[in-house]
């Protein structure tokens, strides 16, 4: 588009001096939307785009209405009943009657065939609701196309939420407003990781990018992502109209036009990181001024305003603040000193959700807690860093991060509780009440139990110790259960097989005492393990029918999928291989619901095994290759589990290499956990009868190279300068040409294949 003069007009409207950047498929769904309706209106956040989006649109639909199409700025509309009037002026309609504006704009529409464009409604949102029923009830061919924070209400109405740019148009827009004031600017293999944190961190918003783009005259990008905590005094600029000439006076702007009730929630629900649900938002906001009956109408209001972004998640909807408008309600919070009190609410509950969840664990729920945990990781971050800043939020800390002790080892994040736990538990103060000491207590078997699973065995050994000087005494006790158990685990990996079963043993009989079947469960699956080792399959066996009669019980699955892979390990010792892979597959199943990476690479490493001895080399090596990607993303490997399982392995490898040729075992990459239990229960066909590399364009070989690299969709977006839909649709192709159904799948024909 090339620029042209301000002054100039093309169908009433005033031609922009910018150019237009992405927006296609915004700008086709508008139409579609105003070919099915007579009102459409445009909804967004401040300075996402609305009246730009209006009137690109404007100026490609001119031809399709006759008598034109009109853009009527409302934002001077400062009295009410200004509105017709300003429509009227506007419209410069010549009527020397004494009519209403009302009655002169509608003689003037009558007959004509046109649209409207009624720009910045929503400080005058009720009176634009009056004068657009009034327009569609008595003309037959005049649309109108709203641009408001908040919608109109108006029967019929049509809403088009718009929304930020996705990152490849916001990385566009700000290189191009940036060359406008800097001609030489470039985004270069150096620079582009902030240039793309930069607009990651302006939220995709096109005021926000432009005003970051006219700083960049004094400022590296760098330098002006590092400045963004300070974001509405650094983004200021020449805009034509006061409210858009400053980042802060578009929030301000916004402020202005909420109730006091929806003004104290915004700045209330910035004590949130992330997302959030409706009962979050109760029980952290709710409190003087603000009934907790009303919090959700106050809420939807805000989402009526654009203040807040509703989205649907499954079941549930969660909302979240778009960064920018985030922090200025945390600066809104600050000035009302109720910050330190809503961060200790927001501490509060999340600690009583995590407790609930661990509480709940071994129950038909287990899986439905652990997704909960996962939605709310940012807020849990945030939590645990106020627990740990507040000078007496030590035990709550403790019980915080002992809380979560599913999210390390039952989820994907090992290494993040491990940093947790030890931050934790060297932060001071540390009193001796028997409550904190039963805190620290339970963090400690905690911490011993993640660093076992990274195969820390020093570190390990002196939190077990600790955990049992600090177990209460005498009597059964729940951090004494879990340090025997431990100690028992730390034995097994350090292949002391009787002394790890005397352990366990003693651990089990805590447990059943103090009824913990989350401690009995993860207790007797390693007991089974160990009696496998020694060469009792009886002994196995029955323990771990046990532990999985005990989860189907309780309605418990990731145990009983840890059990069923003892039983299949076993079961494949003792010569069964056939009936060992489908118990495999059984565990595997299980384990879809959970991102234990653990679990999922001790059973893809024993279905490895497994095809080696079934006589499946290419099939086992290809299983290996898979596990051990799963090992590389957790940080930590086989040999972290004990010598017996490191034999088995180290067989099935010198196996393979008698049979193959090395470079048939080539790395694989994957996106996720479920990306690998794919490639065992749903594999790729044999090299006989893979697709050819030939059956991709050349496009479609590059992406699926970048797919092998381990890069999302958005990221081979960003890297090639194509939109993220295009990505989508490459990768929907590269899948059905290849008869795949996994990424991974695309990594291993992509490493056959070249």
């Amino acid at each position: 588009m090339t620029s042209r003069s301000a002054g100039a007009t093309e169908h009433g409207l005033a031609v922009p001096t910018t150019r237009f950047i992405g927006r296609r498929t915004d700008l086709e769904n508008v139409r579609r939307r105003l070919a099915e309706s007579r009102l459409v209106t445009l909804t967004g956040v401040g300075g996402v785009g609305k009246t730009r989006l209006a009137v690109e649109l404007a100026r490609t639909l001119g031809r399709a209405f006759p008598d034109g199409v009109r853009l009527i700025d409302l934002s001077a509309v400062g009295e009410a009943g200004r509105v017709a009037q300003a429509a009227v002026t506007s419209l410069a309609v010549i009527d020397r009657s004494t009519s209403t504006p009302e009655s002169k704009l509608i003689g003037h529409l009558a007959g004509r065939q046109m649209l409207l464009i009624l720009d910045n409604c929503e400080h005058v949102a009720d009176e634009c609701s009056a004068l657009v029923e009034e327009i569609l009830e008595h003309t037959e061919q005049v649309r109108v196309l709203a641009t408001s924070r908040r919608t109109l209400g108006v029967r019929g109405e049509h809403l088009y939420p718009v929304r930020p740019l996705d990152a490849v148009d916001a990385m566009h827009l700000l290189v191009d407003r940036a060359q406008a004031t800097q001609p030489e600017f470039a985004v270069t293999e150096e620079n582009q990781a902030a240039a793309a944190r930069l607009c990651v961190r302006l939220d995709g918003l096109p005021l926000a990018i432009e005003l970051a783009g006219t700083r960049l005259r004094s400022l590296s990008l760098q330098e002006l992502a590092e400045r963004l905590e300070n974001r509405f005094d650094l983004l200021t600029g020449p805009g034509t109209r006061p409210r858009q000439r400053t980042l802060r006076a578009v929030m301000d702007w916004s402020h202005s036009l909420c109730s006091p009730r929806q003004r104290l929630l915004w700045a209330r629900l910035s004590v949130f990181a992330g997302n959030f649900d409706l009962r979050a938002a109760e029980a952290v906001c709710a409190g003087d001024g603000l009934p907790r009956d009303e919090v959700l109408e106050e809420l939807d209001q805000l989402v009526a305003q654009s203040v807040v972004v509703a989205e649907p998640a499954g079941s549930t909807v969660r909302f979240r603040l778009l960064e920018t408008i985030r922090q200025y309600g945390r600066e809104r919070l600050a000035e009302i000193g109720e910050l330190d009190k809503l961060r200790e609410s927001h501490l509060d509950h999340y600690l009583a959700t995590a407790q609930k969840v661990a509480a709940g664990w071994a129950t038909p729920g287990q899986r439905a807690g652990l997704l909960r945990l996962r939605s709310e990781h940012a807020n849990l971050r945030a939590a645990l860093d106020y627990a740990l800043a507040e000078a007496t939020g030590g035990r709550r800390a403790l019980e915080l991060v002992t809380a979560l002790r599913q999210l390390w080892y039952a989820d994907a994040y090992l290494g993040e509780g491990r940093e947790w736990l030890d931050r934790v538990l060297a932060a001071p103060p540390f009193t001796e009440t028997p409550e904190d000491r039963r805190a620290r207590a339970d963090a400690l078997w905690v911490a011993a139990w993640v660093t076992l699973l990274q195969g820390d065995h020093a570190r390990a050994a002196a939190r077990i110790e600790e955990c049992e000087s600090l177990a209460e005494k005498p009597g059964p006790d729940r951090a004494a259960g879990y340090a025997s158990a431990l100690r028992g685990t730390s034995l097994l990996f350090r292949n002391l097989l009787p002394q790890a079963q005397a352990a366990y043993e003693q651990a089990a009989e805590v447990f059943r005492a103090i009824g913990d079947t989350e401690g009995l469960l993860w207790t007797l699956f390693q007991l089974a393990i160990t009696a496998s080792h020694q060469g009792d399959s009886a002994r196995a066996e029955r323990i771990c029918r046990e532990s999985i009669g005990l989860s189907e019980a309780t309605g418990e699955r990731l145990c009983r999928s840890y059990a069923l892979w003892v039983l299949a390990f076993d079961t494949w010792r003792r010569g069964d291989a056939r009936r060992a892979e489908q118990i495999v597959g059984e565990a595997l199943a299980g384990h879809r619901d959970f991102h234990d990476a653990v679990g999922v690479a001790l059973l893809i490493e024993l279905a490895a095994w497994i095809a080696d001895t079934r006589g499946e080399p290419t099939r086992s090596a290809r299983f290996l290759s898979v596990a051990d990607a799963v090992w590389e993303s957790i940080g930590t490997r086989l040999t972290a589990f004990g010598p017996p399982l490191q034999e088995h392995r180290l067989a099935c490898e010198a196996s393979l290499r008698s049979r193959l040729d090395p470079a048939a075992r080539k790395p694989v990459r994957f996106t996720s956990v479920h990306d690998a239990i794919d490639a065992v229960l749903h594999p790729d066909p044999e090299p006989s009868t893979a697709k050819s590399k030939d059956v991709l364009t050349g496009r479609e070989r590059q992406i699926a190279q970048l797919l092998a690299d381990g890069l999302s969709n958005r990221e081979i977006a960003a890297k090639l300068v194509i939109s993220p839909r295009t990505v989508d649709g490459h990768v929907e192709r590269i899948l059905a040409k290849l008869g795949f159904t996994s990424r991974t799948q695309v990594a291993v024909w992509v490493a056959r294949n070249g």
